[in-house]
């Protein structure tokens, strides 16, 4: 222990002591550890030393628990190596060995300067320095204290365990008492320096003149002053002349690195913290299912180790911390390492991205199976009610095989007949309870939770970014991996079991602990450069790389994607082979591959009703499904108000007649043609009207040539309960344009409580209750090549 008040020489005869040590010891034989809470000024030579292994500066709580983790590995090490040849102490193996450098053992000396403000402000550091210097001294650790207010700070333990105390000057008796047990040292006069006095053990203490080695040497002259001097030399200040910029102890540091030159690099007792930015690591074995992500830092095992999400083992991971923490950049990170170290026939990505848009170059992936931004929450909605029927069928389908989960089903069945992982990413948890919560009394929500709870053995793996509020939500609860990145309120982390003080004083975008083994991380980084832009374009490269290597992979076994809707299709971009039926009409497009989609009227039908709010495209509906019938030669027939838009197909080829409320004789004869669908448009306006007897009569006959296709308002229609609508109902086939909960008991199907789309054309599809999203396609029947007149009741009589 070193004691001496400001401007005694403490720091000066601390360099002296360290530079004594290192010039008649080899790096091999002794290591500093040089731990300045001041800031590293005194050391900062001394750090030059080929012996120092460590420094430490600026400690807060993390530091110190993290010092005090790697000193107690250095101690189970030492143990260790001395176990191995049954030494009892480190000289003891220095004999016994063979000085191979597998066998190095050096010295440890821990430097402490201003342990008295280490004492007040971390006291358990101190304490367990102490602790470490009290089990270490015979495997070879020793402990020197240095401080400028010694009383009240040495304790009894720290007196016991302190074989050489040292005092330079210092304030009054009492602090030289603490030191020496003697008020010496109070007594130096500010004139001298590095007079101190020394006590060993029991023994009286010595005054001594400590030697410095933080001069500078005088630049020589042309003349040489030569004195004679008295022994011992008399002690004074130099004086004032030219002086070196360079110390007495950078010219020794610089001698004993070059004299060391052959000595190899010694072992230091700790890592230096973790670095602010690391790139991710290649997979050691592609296709194992562990994926890397970060590096944990474990100096309770004086290393550093990958941080993976292991993919077999069944686990989820949860990444929490405030804006701006690396929460989406920890997502794409996992996205990124996944794509490189699995097939797409291996694992299928779903993408829920409620953020900032961070993880929207995922879709490019091979491996996707759905992006889905804050705007799109139907078809997100859409994805996961698909994931939990395909755990479903999952499940059924492992039962019957006899696997247990499908970690198991991997184990025992040949690559190309695995099932492939599903991962479900969702970035931004308050954003997506934001967004889903509002669909349907949240059931999208609630289905996640299932998919996380009850997914684990169908291969569902979720990942879920988000702020405290992830941390308490019912749906993330049973997730048992938890990632929490910094908080701005510090408090935030209680509700993790952390406390605030054991985290590092800053946590860079990335750095974050693993609440369950309370593990420091750092999350990687795609690109050594960490902008949003490199590492977007770094997933990019990863997605072509994967479209390459992949392109020969079974399509049977890639990802289905839920394709999204377009806002807008023509009659003509949808394909219509391998429709049949005279009564099949087209849609448009929709269901989760956007695919096209139809009703056959003779099957599903014979009525089929488009509903929807003013605006909603009803009448273009009916003139799409009046173009595909016509385009495939079936007739129709239109019954519309006087005011209706449909009038104008009155001389399109393939329309038979266009009709009024009041025809109903016209529809009478309908009997003696074949096939042919009648379209009536403003149903409800019809209600009492002359034509609903012969239509009705017409869908009761159901004799699968003839159907009816009604159109009207959904306000207007859950009100009507006589005429031709209910024949129409009876059939539960229809579509529902920007429906509402509501209309979906014009149909009989349940219906999710959520805004309506506002795009016209884009609504429901139900057919024997099932329902099906869907985008009406835009098309109306050819004009005729040739004048026509319009073809009336007359006409329909004659057979025309």
């Amino acid at each position: 222990m070193v004691a001496g008040t400001t401007g005694a020489g403490k720091s000066e005869l601390l360099q002296t002591i360290i530079a004594g040590l290192a010039v008649a010891n080899r790096p091999d034989a002794m290591t500093f550890v040089l731990i300045d809470y001041k800031g590293g000024a005194a050391f900062k030579d001394c750090n030059t030393l080929p012996h120092t292994v460590g420094m430490v500066t600026d400690l807060d709580g993390h530091l110190t628990e993290r010092a005090l983790a790697s000193l107690n590995a250095e101690l189970k090490r030492r143990e260790h190596l001395l176990g191995t040849v049954a030494a009892k102490d480190i000289e003891d193996y220095w004999d016994t060995t063979d000085g191979t450098a597998a066998a190095v053992l050096p010295r440890l000396v821990l430097v402490i300067d201003e342990f008295a403000s280490l004492v007040e402000e971390l006291p358990d550091f101190v304490t367990g320095l102490v602790g470490i210097a009290m089990r270490g001294r015979s495997l070879g650790v020793h402990l020197i204290l240095a401080t400028q207010r010694p009383s009240g700070v040495v304790s009894p333990v720290i007196r016991a365990n302190t074989n050489l105390r040292i005092a330079l000057r210092v304030t009054d008796a009492a602090e030289s008492t603490d030191v020496i047990d003697a008020p010496d040292s109070a007594a130096i006069g500010k004139a001298t320096p590095g007079r101190a006095f020394a006590r060993v053990g029991a023994e009286a203490p010595v005054e001594f003149q400590a030697a410095r080695v933080g001069g500078r040497a005088l630049v020589p002259e042309a003349t040489t002053d030569v004195r004679h001097l008295p022994w011992p030399p008399m002690v004074g200040v130099a004086e004032d002349g030219a002086v070196s910029e360079t110390t007495d102890l950078q010219v020794l540091a610089r001698a004993i690195r070059e004299a060391a030159s052959d000595v190899a690099p010694i072992r230091s007792p700790w890592l230096p913290p973790l670095p602010a930015a690391v790139v991710v690591s290649e997979p050691a074995e592609p296709g194992a299912g562990a994926v890397p992500y970060a590096i944990a830092d474990r100096p309770s095992l004086q290393d550093r180790a990958d941080v993976a999400f292991a993919l077999p083992a069944g686990e989820s991971l949860l990444v929490a911390g405030s804006a701006g923490s690396g929460r989406s950049s920890a997502l794409r990170t996992i996205i990124g390492a996944a794509a490189r170290l699995l097939p797409p026939t291996d694992l299928h990505v779903f993408v829920l991205d409620c953020a900032g848009g961070s993880l929207v170059t995922a879709d490019e992936l091979p491996h996707c199976a759905g992006y889905c931004g804050r705007a799109d929450v139907a078809r997100g909605a859409r994805m996961l009610d698909r994931l939990s029927e395909e755990v479903v069928r999952r499940q059924a389908l492992l039962a019957r095989s006899g696997f247990a989960s499908v970690t198991e089903q991997h184990a025992h069945v040949a690559a190309d007949e695995r099932l492939p992982w599903l991962l479900l990413l969702v970035d931004g948890w308050e954003g997506f309870v934001a967004e889903y919560d509002v669909i349907d009394s949240g059931r999208p929500v609630d289905v996640f939770g299932r998919l996380v709870r009850e997914g684990v053995s169908a291969g569902v793996r979720a990942i879920v970014s988000g702020d405290r509020a992830a941390l308490t939500a019912r749906a993330t609860s049973s997730i048992a991996t938890r990632l929490v990145l910094r908080f701005a309120d510090r408090a935030d982390y209680g509700l993790v079991g952390l406390r605030g003080s054991s985290l590092p004083a800053t946590m860079p975008p990335g750095r974050g602990v693993i609440v369950e083994t309370t593990t420091e991380v750092q999350v990687a980084l795609l690109d050594p450069d960490p902008g949003g832009p490199a590492q977007t374009a770094a997933l990019r490269r990863i997605a072509a790389t994967a479209r390459e290597t992949h392109a020969g992979a079974d399509p049977c076994r890639l990802p289905r994607p839920v394709q999204p809707l377009p806002d807008r299709i023509a009659l003509e971009a949808v394909p219509t082979a391998g429709s049949s039926g005279p009564l099949w009409t087209v849609i448009g497009v929709g269901g989760d591959d956007a695919g096209v989609v139809g009703v056959d009227l003779a099957v599903d039908g014979p009525g089929l009703l488009i509903a929807g709010p003013p605006r909603s495209g009803r009448s273009s509906a009916l003139r799409t499904i009046a173009a595909s019938l016509v385009g495939a030669g079936t007739a129709v027939v239109l019954v519309v108000a006087r005011r209706s838009s449909l009038r104008s197909l009155h001389d399109r080829p393939g329309v038979l007649a266009v009709l009024g409320p009041d025809d109903a004789d016209a529809l009478a004869d309908l009997a003696a043609f074949g096939p042919v669908v009648v379209l009536v448009d403003d149903v409800e306006a019809m209600t009492d009207a002359p034509v609903g007897g012969p239509l009705v009569d017409l869908l009761r006959a159901d004799d699968g040539e003839r159907a009816v296709v009604a159109a009207g308002r959904a306000d207007d229609l859950g009100m009507t309960f006589r005429g031709i609508l209910p024949a129409v109902r009876a059939s539960r086939a229809g579509v529902l344009l920007q429906p509402r909960a509501a209309d979906g008991d014009l149909l009989g199907v349940r219906l999710p409580r959520t805004a309506p789309d506002p795009l016209p054309g884009r609504g429901l599809l139900v057919v024997a209750g099932t329902v099906t999203p869907v985008q009406v396609a835009v098309g109306e029947p050819p004009a005729m090549q040739r004048p026509a007149g319009r073809i009336g009741t007359a006409a329909l009589r004659r057979g025309a």
